[in-house]
């Protein structure tokens, strides 16, 4: 079975959308979560989806889901206090209903409505073959990589080996859990555990790359709400003008 879990108990802070979080924003009519969501529905890969929401909003989400038609999401739950616990709730429910160790985790962020229907498809691919695939971008600028405000030589990182890691991430249900089941005995590292694919790596996993070309931004500002705007009007005109 291939499950998705999709991050959605973001309270938005740096939106600053007036108290509303910004998976719930409107954009032409339809909030951000839900073009996500159509992403998932729309996969004949995914068989069902988890929505993992913050605690006031539970209601409104399962509102969202009848109006919008959203068919695959199996349950809505409460989030945690961060992305991991939430994260881990989301795991903890696919446990419950009884997944088996091969089935397919896809985690992803609500608010990352652009994910093309091929990366789902090779995410799936990819870590049923290795046990995980994680969605990385290549880095279109010069990197450089410094603890400080100054570089040499040795800081600049070659350009065609440096990427940004964007979502989904998607992992054997077996092997992610077992990631978590390690996690407290990694003690302090030099890099907080962010997702899911630093925690895989961090206890012994090989993270394997899905590299994808087109635009798969997170939305987190309201630079970034502007831009999926334009996006998406882009997408409306193509299909007007059958470019």
């Amino acid at each position: 079975m291939n499950i998705a879990i999709v991050l959605a108990a973001g309270v938005g802070q740096r939106m600053r959308s007036g108290g509303l979080p910004k998976q719930f924003l409107k954009l032409m009519g339809k909030p951000i979560v839900i073009y996500t969501l159509e992403k998932f529905e729309q996969s004949e890969e995914i068989d069902k989806v988890i929505v993992v929401c913050h605690g006031s909003y539970t209601e409104y989400m399962q509102n969202l889901l009848g109006l919008y038609q959203i068919t695959k999401v199996d349950k809505v739950i409460v989030g945690g206090s961060n992305r991991q616990s939430s994260l881990k709730r989301g795991l903890e429910a696919i446990a419950g209903d009884g997944g088996k160790p091969d089935d397919i985790v896809m985690i992803h962020d609500g608010v990352r409505p652009l994910v093309d229907l091929s990366v789902i498809h090779e995410n799936i691919c990819v870590a049923a073959q290795y046990g995980c695939a994680v969605t990385a971008h290549p880095v279109t600028e010069s990197v450089i990589i410094t603890s400080t405000e100054e570089a040499g030589m040795d800081e600049f990182k070659k350009r065609a080996d440096t990427y940004s890691i964007t979502a989904p991430q998607t992992f054997q249900f077996g092997k992610i859990m077992e990631a978590y089941g390690k996690i407290d005995t990694l003690g302090q590292t030099e890099m907080p555990l962010l997702d899911a694919a630093m925690v895989y790596a961090g206890t012994g996993g090989t993270v394997h790359l899905v590299k994808e070309q087109r635009t798969n931004i997170k939305i987190t500002t309201p630079e970034d709400y502007y831009f999926l705007k334009a996006i998406l009007e882009l997408e409306e005109h193509k299909n007007v003008f059958g470019v």
